[in-house]
């Protein structure tokens, strides 16, 4: 027994470094407290039953086995938070599971799957990823959970339960929810009905409004869409953007037009904000900083020199004209 545990430390402690974190999608609120400081409970469920033909494609591609079919839509998710972090290790929480036939539950609660993502991944080579991820975790997974995760650094709750970020599941393989074992910023927990599949999504409402989830839920209802249609295609051609998604982006944020007085130039108009606010930092460059009175003063010296400069003296006068470029 001690050599099997010793064996899955230096699987675990080679399998995640430094720079490894859980992965989430962003927050889209601050966090909410009550009056005591403490976190306010506002759990949020949100459903989707994915459209018929991408619901038919993953079924068809899982061919009878609920291993794939999970693993298919963890493809989903791995791939929904890599487009929005831009992150290249990817790191979810999948609730462990025993394959043995007299039901043996297993030595663990959940198990973190880390996967390599970048913009030239496919869903092919995604896939690979995650065989193995799920293959090598589930062979390992004997250690202790806190000497498992120990590289990750991960928080605790005041009950000791691991905090997993995101945390994606399919119910005919991990039929019992993760309760007060697990703690979890969003779960995507799937499960298949007939020719249907079902998403539900859990997500704690500190950090997260519903309408960015909904929005996060179309998003990877597109990338599944047009990944499974298209295996060879890279992850960072996937367009996920709704056509009004598209208009807001390329139109009403680019639109960044604004009306100001004709007269006056643009030094003028600088002059203007360094009286207002003079102590206020105007520029920023590594670790060195100037205020606007400061960047003000830099540019009347700088003023003043390229008038010497420009300046010239007239063949009948001893008059100084200044040439002055504003």
């Amino acid at each position: 027994m001690k050599s099997l545990f010793e064996k899955e430390e230096r699987y675990w402690s080679g399998k995640f470094d430094a720079d490894d974190s859980l992965s989430f999608l962003p927050y889209s609120q601050s966090s909410k407290l009550s009056a005591d400081g403490e976190a306010a409970a506002e759990p949020g469920l949100l459903h989707r039953t994915l459209p018929s033909e991408l619901s038919e494609r993953i079924i068809c591609l899982a061919n009878g086995s609920d291993l794939a079919l999970y693993m298919i839509v963890l493809a989903g998710v791995k791939s929904l938070l890599f487009r929005y972090t831009g992150r290249d290790q990817v790191l979810v929480g999948m609730p462990s599971y025993s394959a043995d036939p007299d039901g043996t539950p297993p030595p663990q609660d959940i198990l973190v799957i880390k996967t390599s993502v970048s913009h030239q991944t496919t869903l092919k080579t995604l896939l690979g990823g995650i065989k193995a991820s799920i293959g090598e975790a589930l062979e390992h997974q004997h250690l202790p959970f806190r000497k498992m995760v120990e590289p990750l650094h991960l928080d605790y709750t005041g009950d000791g339960l691991p905090i997993i970020n995101t945390v994606a599941s399919f119910a005919p393989i991990h039929p019992e929810p993760l309760g007060n074992r697990v703690a979890a910023d969003t779960v995507f927990r799937f499960d298949r009905q007939n020719h249907s599949i079902e998403l539900e999504i859990s997500f704690d409402g500190q950090w997260y409004e519903r309408a960015f989830v909904e929005q996060a839920a179309d998003h990877l209802v597109r990338l599944l869409s047009v990944l499974l249609f298209q295996p060879d295609l890279e992850l960072g051609q996937a367009d996920v953007l709704s056509p009004d998604e598209r208009e807001t982006l390329l139109k009403r944020f680019n639109d960044t037009e604004t009306g100001f007085e004709r007269g006056k130039t643009i030094y003028g108009l600088f002059e203007e904000q360094a009286e207002l606010y003079p102590d206020n930092v105007a520029a920023v460059m590594n670790e060195g900083q100037l205020t606007y009175r400061e960047l003000n003063e830099r540019g009347r010296n700088c003023t003043a020199r390229a008038t010497w400069r420009l300046g010239c003296r007239t063949a009948t006068s001893n008059t100084w004209a200044g040439s002055i470029i504003r």
